[in-house]
């Protein structure tokens, strides 16, 4: 992917110095995208629920990286602020103390999270023609990489506290959202939900915004299991009223 970021750069001749620039460089970013890809390239199958499987599943999933499961200190004791400035084509890479993050980027890039094997855990396009944010665990051995696309990337500490509206990342139920029975939805936009539990075959949905025709997925969490949030700003889950 960086050598095609390169040869874009080269062509073009500056990093995104203008909105037509910029929105090209999405439409790149978006072709070098798995999960994003799929939304123009195919309709994938769906058993029931919104829920994509089989082989459609496991090629938008890919290899599922254990460090999904890794523990890290919540209370952010030694967590810092960082800003960064990316000032080359390649792009930044950045370290951090453990902790618990949100990080955000102008205007528009991919933000990449590897293990300390170099395996990918989450990758996502962050920015004003992206998603919002991008809140996940750092742990102590991980690399985040930001790339050419971004002139500033924000990494800030947040507090864990329950919700029912989850932005892109990787949350843990228990932690970040209750256990019990959702319906599954949001307002706008068009991503994926994935749930991981240890020992078990990952679940992955499609989510379609829209208030009357989006799509409703109904779910049944229990602790400790892993949600991952890509390509959409916000999902909403509505508890269920028994």
């Amino acid at each position: 992917m960086k050598k095609t970021m390169q040869k874009w750069f080269e062509l073009n001749g500056s990093k995104m110095g203008t909105s037509l620039l910029i929105a090209s460089f999405l439409l790149l970013l978006t072709g070098c995208h798995p999960l994003q890809q799929s939304k123009f390239v195919k309709v994938a199958p769906y058993e029931k629920n919104f829920e994509i499987i089989g082989s459609e599943r496991d090629d938008l999933i890919g290899q599922v990286n254990p460090a999904i499961f890794a523990q890290v200190d919540r209370s952010n004791v030694h967590a810092e602020q960082v800003e960064s400035g990316v000032f080359t084509r390649e792009g930044v890479k950045v370290t951090l103390q453990p902790g618990r993050y949100s990080i955000t980027g102008y205007p528009t890039g991919n933000i990449f999270i590897y293990d300390e094997n170099g395996e990918l855990i989450i990758r996502d396009i962050v920015g004003f023609a992206g998603v919002g944010s991008l809140t996940v665990d750092i742990v102590e051995t991980y690399t985040v990489f930001a790339d050419g696309g971004y002139d500033h990337v924000s990494f800030t500490p947040v507090p864990t506290q329950l919700a029912t509206n989850l932005t892109p990342g990787i949350w843990e139920v228990g932690l970040d959202i209750e256990a019990g029975d959702y319906i599954v939805g949001s307002e706008y936009g068009l991503g994926y939900l994935e749930i991981h539990e240890k020992g078990k075959e990952p679940h992955l949905y499609e989510v379609i915004g829209g208030t009357q025709t989006g799509s409703k997925t109904r779910l049944k969490l229990t602790v400790g299991q892993k949600l991952k949030v890509t390509g959409i700003s916000l999902v909403q889950f509505s508890p269920v009223e028994e």
